[in-house]
């Protein structure tokens, strides 16, 4: 019986360790998407906030060697970026990590971004799958005259919740080791107190004690520390003349007014 109680609770502590640790890696994943997306567009919100970029982007032409080009990847090396890519209200590219690409469409729409609108996004693009931040680019008048995309590369991302992993598999494998000494101990407990007998010695033996007290011509009436009814065999309801609801609860005392009248022998 050792055993099977040991087991038991192993296994109960291993299924709470799993559940918590799949609970907390849930909200996890989420949050660093999160996290990455805000990331990108505060990225994009800087880049297009330089008034010097806006200008270069009415003056100049799309090229590899061009200023927007090397504005855009200046900030992309700083802030450690997957590519901070410069469009204009047609969608052409004016900056991209790889320079062939300059002077094409970009791969996905830029509406809401030139509508005005600040987004941020999980998207597969050219480069892979990506946390976006996509804000308007707008002149010295306010006009918006392109946009700014900026992408956080996702394998950063899950890189970032890998890392965290262990750390919680160990926090999980100490509060399982815990538990686990728990399980040890109770059970050593509940061993020494049923002389590690079986489950199904312990039932055996209650059902022989039950069908002996109940079998005996003789009354028996257990009572506990606070003289409650614990036990009460079929001799003892006949003769007491109460049934099974007894047990439970303190035996009523009758009162001397109650009691039946006690008869004296004569002289």
């Amino acid at each position: 019986m050792f055993s099977q109680v040991l087991l038991m609770q192993l296994s109960i502590a291993a299924g709470v360790a799993v559940l918590a640790t799949g609970l907390f890696l849930a909200p996890l994943g989420e949050q660093l998407d999160d996290q990455a997306m805000r990331r990108a567009l505060a990225i994009a919100q800087t880049t297009a906030q330089q008034p010097q970029l806006a200008r270069d982007l009415e003056d100049t032409t799309p090229a590899p060697d061009g200023p927007v080009q090397r504005e855009a990847e200046r900030i992309r090396k700083a802030t450690g970026a997957e590519y901070v890519v410069v469009l204009d209200l047609r969608g052409v590219r004016w900056s991209h990590t790889d320079p062939q690409r300059i002077g094409g469409l970009v791969s996905t729409d830029p509406g809401e971004a030139l509508a005005g609108q600040d987004v941020m996004e999980i998207d597969d693009g050219t480069l892979g799958r990506s946390a976006r931040g996509k804000v308007p680019l707008r002149d010295e008048n306010g006009a918006i005259i392109g946009a700014v995309s900026v992408g956080i590369a996702y394998d950063s991302v899950r890189a970032r919740l890998i890392h965290a992993i262990p750390g919680l598999f160990a926090y999980a494998g100490g509060a399982l080791a815990v538990g686990a000494l728990a399980a040890w101990l109770i059970s050593r407990r509940v061993q020494r107190q049923t002389r590690d007998l079986a489950f199904s010695d312990i039932a055996a033996l209650l059902a022989e004690r039950e069908a002996m007290l109940h079998g005996i011509r003789e009354g028996v009436v257990a009572l506990d520390r606070d003289g409650r009814v614990r036990l009460l065999n079929d001799e003892a309801q006949r003769l007491l003349g109460i049934g099974e609801e007894a047990v439970g609860r303190s035996p009523t005392r009758r009162s001397a007014r109650d009691a039946p009248p006690t008869c004296w022998p004569d002289g």
